[in-house]
């Protein structure tokens, strides 16, 4: 149950809207309300978190951020179980799609074997050099482990998972304020590792809601929070993700940390080395059906 635990853990930290990494891990803070910073929206908060989000935008690049189309970032990830870190914190790849929305996650390993037996401590498994070999493909419809062999689809609740992290990423949350429907809504001021931020949340016909909290200065974003239903306990689950170590890299302002949490425990963090968009990425890298080996296998 553990190992099965950190894997569920560890992918859906695979496929967030920017891999981050950096230098230092900053205290969890729930957001707070404070009133007398609060500034004068007048009555007219839908307009006035308008244009806070615009604002956001403009401080992340403008139009360097809108017109991203892919990004290739490496660096480190590190999952938790109950808040508690799990002794491996793995390099990693990531090359990334926006149209589609197709995520190639590589883990490079000192170990020659699989996911599972990675985060469960592998036994038998020769060490000492990196091995590109674990890899996940997360498509629109599916998600995959590629191995050498060919592809294996991951079971259906890691799927959901995926789906679930990915419908409520910072570019499907900013391509809802096109439908007529959506409606924003500025909640305030609060903090978040003891920085002062302003909270707006956007919430479709459907009454999927996303809250985002930006940094009362810069502007840029230091979390983004929704909620969704539990099946198996009838109530609600909360999904957070944390940004921090703001750096420019072809225009656009990337957080270089990002934090997970599942409830208030945190369950996933990644550092990034370094990350650039507008890249060449082959197309065989997105195509589920190319194994490691680089060749399709025999029909």
């Amino acid at each position: 149950m553990f190992k099965l635990n950190l894997t569920r853990r560890w992918t859906a930290a695979a496929a967030l809207l920017l891999t981050f990494a950096g230098t230092s891990i900053h205290a969890r803070a729930q957001a707070s309300a404070i009133p007398s910073a609060s500034p004068d929206t007048g009555k007219n908060t839908a307009a006035y978190g308008q244009k806070v989000l615009d604002q956001m935008v403009q401080a992340l690049g403008g139009d360097a951020w809108r017109n991203r189309r892919n990004w290739k970032a490496n660096g480190n990830f590190g999952i938790f179980y109950k808040s508690k870190p799990n002794d491996v914190s793995p390099k990693f790849e990531e090359f990334h799609l926006l149209q589609p929305n197709v995520t190639r996650f590589v883990v490079v390993t000192h170990y020659g074997s699989g996911l599972a037996d990675l985060l469960g401590a592998p036994i038998g498994v020769s060490a000492g050099r990196d091995h590109p070999d674990i890899v996940q493909l997360h498509t629109p419809d599916d998600s995959y482990e590629i191995t050498y062999k060919g592809k294996v689809e991951l079971p259906k609740e890691m799927v959901s998972e995926q789906q679930r992290q990915r419908a409520h990423s910072l570019d499907v949350v900013m391509s809802w304020l096109k439908r007529p429907d959506t409606v924003v809504v500025y909640e305030g001021m609060g903090t978040v590792a003891r920085r002062p931020a302003e909270r707006v949340s956007i919430i479709t016909a459907d009454n999927d809601t996303v809250t985002l909290e930006l940094d009362a200065s810069t502007h840029l974003p230091v979390s983004r929070e929704f909620r969704y239903r539990n099946t198996t306990y009838k109530d609600f689950d909360i999904d957070r993700e944390e940004y921090d170590n703001y750096q420019l890299r072809d225009g656009v302002m990337t957080p270089f940390t990002i934090t997970r949490y599942k409830n208030d425990d945190m369950v996933a963090q990644r550092f990034i080395v370094d990350m650039h968009y507008n890249v060449d990425l082959p197309p065989a890298l997105f195509n589920p059906d190319i194994p490691l080996s680089g060749k399709p296998p025999k029909k």
